[in-house]
């Protein structure tokens, strides 16, 4: 055994005695201890296993960190981060002060920084749970889209979502929220007021709200519900052209999806448009049934490891929607909307419109840590049926169009099919085909 990392295991064996008899979180010394248990001289381990009994949940965390090639285990960032939380809960002159779930949490995030992993996060349990209902579909609130109202700078409601609290409660698009529980939003400010109108399950919330020249006080009970994903309508200017925006993809978003395409070919449409800007993402199950959904039979999108090795292919099914179709894009359209776009393109099922989207090919894996918080981390690329994968590269469109400057501020639910320059081209390109 190299005497180097002898020593330098030796010094972790005691550095993490020496942690657990000043009483750093039990957990981490834990963790520090069984990552470094199957290297560690036989004189250390008894203690080790003392401090560790009882604790099998990171029995898995043990095998997969002592099966890495050993210039893999970083044993030096353990016993750094160690000694800096030693010394700081020793002699830090506002040490009685130190918010161990602060700590964590910045400790966390700041290692997937430092990784590079520039999708990965760290999540709290509260905020675990919620990432879990949204990818679901399902969220506790009242159910509404909002942005920043420049002239009183208060709550401006961009959209209600159907059979939300907030629907129930009588509110519309267009209502400026005022005061939320009788305090003022311009005195605390729109990213508090956004935190405020949140809460549990069964609890009510009060609303001030202007509705033109009316002052109306609403109350909405914080419910589960459906988050309203899909929003369709026939465009203005031709009402053989379907237009169907999807805000994000998660677990309802392919039933709503179905539905509005559905119901605007039942209604005489002969053209779709998918508008994807702004769409950031969301769940690979989602994306692969929508494409199955619209597709031939074939490829629809491939998982490959960090070794390069196909992890699976996700196929699709024999029906098709058999329209002309085009998809809108934007800097800001990511992830599983790219996914819908290309493979989309790659069945030379749609054109392209609008400016090219962010590149992100990569797939998360979220994990549930044993005490209730979460863990996203970058773990496969999917690669679209036929064109190259487009991580960090993104999707250029076939009609490149800038979408209009006085548009640039104002939110895509606010803006009329008569602003709306890029669905024009999309439109125009769909009737020359």
């Amino acid at each position: 055994m190299d005497k180097q990392i002898s020593i330098r295991q030796a010094l972790v064996a005691i550095l993490v005695t020496v942690l657990v008899t000043v009483s750093l979180t039990s957990t981490f010394a834990i963790i520090i201890g069984n990552f470094v248990l199957a290297d560690i001289e036989k004189t250390h381990q008894n203690n080790l296993e003392n401090a560790m009994e009882g604790v099998e949940v990171f029995s898995d965390i043990i095998e997969m960190y002592n099966s890495l090639p050993a210039d893999q285990r970083n044993y030096d960032m353990y016993l750094k981060l160690a000694q800096i939380d030693m010394y700081y809960r020793n002699f830090y002159v506002k040490s009685g002060e130190i918010d161990n779930d602060n700590l964590t949490y910045g400790v966390a995030n700041g290692y997937i920084a430092g990784i590079g992993d520039m999708h990965g996060e760290y999540y709290t349990m509260d905020d675990f749970s919620a990432l879990i209902g949204q990818t679901q579909g399902n969220t506790v609130g009242i159910g509404v889209y909002v942005t920043i109202d420049t002239e009183t700078e208060c709550v401006k409601i961009l959209t209600v979502m159907e059979n939300s609290p907030a629907q129930k409660a009588g509110m519309k698009a267009g209502d400026v929220v005022i005061a939320i529980d009788d305090v003022s939003v311009t005195e605390i400010g729109y990213y508090e007021a956004i935190n405020r109108v949140a809460g549990k399950e069964g609890t009510t919330v009060k609303l001030k709200v202007l509705r033109g020249d009316q002052t109306l006080d609403l109350v909405a009970t914080r419910e589960k519900f459906e988050t309203q994903t899909v929003y369709y309508h026939k465009y203005s200017y031709n009402e053989k052209i379907g237009v169907v925006r999807v805000i994000e993809f998660n677990d309802s978003m392919p039933g709503q999806f179905k539905n509005a395409v559905n119901s605007l070919l039942a209604d005489g449409c002969e053209y779709l448009v998918f508008d994807m800007r702004s769409n950031g993402g969301g769940t690979l199950s989602s994306a692969v049934e929508v494409l199955d959904f619209l597709l031939p039979k074939g490829d629809i999108v491939s998982a490959t490891d960090k070794d390069g090795k196909v992890l699976e292919t996700y196929k699709s099914g024999v029906s098709s929607i058999d329209v002309p179709m085009a998809v809108l894009t934007d800097g800001y359209t990511a992830s599983a909307a790219e996914l819908f776009t290309c493979a989309l393109r790659d069945y030379e099922k749609a054109i392209v419109v609008g400016t090219t989207t962010y590149g992100k090919g990569s797939m998360q894996n979220v994990i549930m840590l044993p005490d209730g918080s979460g863990l996203r981390f970058t773990t496969n690329l999917y690669n679209p049926p036929k064109s190259p994968n487009y991580d960090g590269v993104g999707i250029i469109p076939d009609i490149e169009v800038e979408l209009d400057s006085s548009l640039e501020n104002i939110n895509y639910f606010e803006i009329t099919d008569a602003q709306d320059n890029q669905l024009k081209e999309a439109c125009s390109a769909l009737g020359n085909k």
